[in-house]
C-alpha cells in the first residue's frame, strides 16, 4: 500500500511538473507586450515592439473601470503574475479572466454575482469607463479575456494619470445595457458559445473577396479604401450600409509600403456591437 500511495504521489508530481513545462513553454511563444493603464481617463492601451525593441506600436484599447475615491488604483509600474478563470473578489462577487499584477490589483471583468457567465451585474456593465472599483482594473470581458490569453506571465504594467489624453487609439465605448434587455444578465462582448448577444453580434465581412480571407488594400490606403473593402454583416448575411458601422484596424502595418501584414480589425454598428478578429492585410 505504501509503495502504490509512494506511487502515486510521483505521478501526480510528474503531471503537475508536465503541465507547468507545458504551461511555460506556451507563455514563451507568445509576443510581448506592454500594458499601459490610463487611471485618470479609465483607458487602457496595449503595445508591442517595434524594430528597435520599443513598445511603441499601439494594438488595443479598453475601456475600462479604475478604482473609486478612497480605493484609487495604485500607479507605479509592476508586472503581471497570477492568471485565474474566475477568482472570488473581496466584496464577494467573482471576477472573469483575472490577471494580478500587483498584490491585490488585478485586471478583471465586471463583477458577477457567482462564477457563472450568464450572472453579470449587468449595472456595474454600464458603467465601464468611470472610476467604480475597488482598486482593480475592470473591463469588458473580451478585452480582459485579450489579456488573459494574450500577455505573459512578467507582462509589464504601468498606471499613469493623463486626464487630457486617453491614449493614441482612444477611448473606445461599450453599450450600455437596458433594464428590460432579455440578455442582461450576459456581457455582450462575451465570447462564451452560450452567450445569448450571439445572435445579434455582427460579423466582418470582405467587400473585395478573393476566396482568400485576405483584406486587400492599395498603396496608401484611405479610410474611404478600407470601407470599400471591409464591412460588417448581420448573422443573417446582411451588410450594413455605409454609415451604419465604423471599421478601424490597429497593430503594426503599414499602408505606404507595399507588404503583407497582421492587424487586428473591429467593426462596430450604431449600436456599439463588434465583431473582431486579427486579419492579415496585403497593401499592393
Amino acid at each position: 500500500m505504501k509503495k502504490f500511495i509512494l506511487w502515486l504521489t510521483t505521478l501526480c508530481m510528474c503531471v503537475c511538473i508536465f503541465n507547468s513545462v507545458c504551461y511555460f513553454a506556451a507563455q514563451a511563444a507568445q509576443k510581448e507586450y506592454k500594458i499601459m493603464v490610463n487611471r485618470a481617463a479609465n483607458c487602457v492601451t496595449v503595445y508591442e515592439k517595434d524594430a528597435f525593441g520599443a513598445y511603441s506600436i499601439p494594438v488595443k484599447a479598453f475601456v475600462c473601470s479604475c478604482g473609486r475615491e478612497g480605493h484609487e488604483t495604485p500607479l507605479g509600474t509592476y508586472r503581471t503574475s497570477n492568471y485565474y478563470e474566475w477568482r472570488l473578489m473581496v466584496d464577494g462577487t467573482y471576477g472573469h479572466y483575472a490577471v494580478r499584477f500587483n498584490r491585490g490589483i488585478m485586471f478583471h471583468s465586471v463583477p458577477y454575482y457567482t462564477p457563472n457567465a450568464g450572472d453579470l451585474e449587468w449595472e456595474q456593465y454600464n458603467l465601464l469607463g468611470e472610476a467604480v472599483s475597488l482598486g482593480c482594473v475592470r473591463l469588458a470581458s473580451a478585452d480582459v479575456k485579450w489579456i488573459y490569453d494574450n500577455c505573459k506571465q512578467g507582462t509589464e504594467v504601468t498606471v499613469y494619470d493623463d486626464a487630457q489624453n486617453s491614449g493614441p487609439l482612444g477611448k473606445p465605448e461599450e453599450i450600455k445595457i437596458a433594464a428590460e434587455n432579455p440578455y442582461k444578465t450576459w456581457d455582450p462582448t462575451d465570447t462564451d458559445a452560450n452567450n445569448p448577444w450571439n445572435e445579434i453580434r455582427p460579423a466582418l465581412h470582405l467587400m473585395n473577396e478573393r476566396g482568400d480571407g485576405i483584406v486587400y488594400l492599395p498603396l496608401g490606403a484611405t479610410q474611404e479604401d478600407i470601407y470599400n473593402a471591409l464591412a460588417i454583416r448581420t448573422r443573417e448575411g446582411v451588410v450594413y450600409p455605409k454609415g451604419e458601422y465604423e471599421i478601424s484596424m490597429t497593430g503594426d502595418y503599414d499602408l505606404n509600403t507595399a507588404g503583407t501584414y497582421v492587424a487586428h480589425v473591429c467593426g462596430t454598428n450604431a449600436a456599439g456591437m463588434r465583431a473582431e478578429q486579427d486579419m492579415l492585410i496585403c497593401v499592393e
